[in-house]
């Protein structure tokens, strides 16, 4: 039921799997980068918490079947590299991380990636977040409009969003597959 409802939303937004199109599955192969998360309880973002992911890589495997997601988590000030593979399911994907995440990839451009997804963690709690993944370290204007306009329209607050950029200070390499 939930998979139902999910993908009523992202069909009623207007958003789409991006590995629906297959011209664009090459392009979100790569080295990204964190920018701004927003989340629907703004703890599970904040510093040192599970949901505050400092991404550096992508992967498409298995035409695309499955994605590789590399990324830190800040615990205590210490880094700790995670690896988390997405399985489709659909036009989303699902992963095993803090409970069951169902999430979804939009390509904008070559430079900039926004993405959404549900967190049910152990105590059956749901979170949404809204992310940005970019090439470099600074938004255009016309990006960050997309991506609050994105936020807005998952039903996240504007107070609720989070430059996350400003505090990775984790490696720039990460150990992929």
């Amino acid at each position: 039921m939930r998979a139902i409802i999910l993908l009523i939303t992202l069909d009623v937004l207007g958003v789409s799997s991006v590995m629906m199109d297959k011209s664009l599955k090459k392009k979100i192969e790569g080295n990204w980068r964190t920018v701004y998360l927003a989340s629907s309880t703004i703890e599970k973002i904040s510093e040192g918490s599970p949901l505050r992911t400092y991404f550096r890589r992508i992967e498409c495997v298995k035409k695309c079947k499955e994605i590789y997601l590399y990324f830190y988590i800040k615990r205590r000030a210490k880094c700790q590299q995670y690896k988390i593979i997405g399985k489709r399911k659909q036009e989303f994907y699902q992963a095993k991380y803090e409970g069951k995440t169902t999430f979804m990839v939009k390509m904008v451009n070559e430079k900039i990636l926004l993405f959404h997804y549900f967190n049910k963690d152990k105590r059956n709690k749901v979170t949404r977040v809204a992310g940005i993944l970019a090439k470099s370290k600074q938004l255009t204007k016309d990006e960050m409009t997309q991506y609050m306009d994105f936020v807005e329209e998952i039903g996240i607050e504007d107070e609720n969003v989070q430059r996350v950029m400003d505090t990775d200070t984790c490696p720039d390499k990460i150990r992929a597959r």
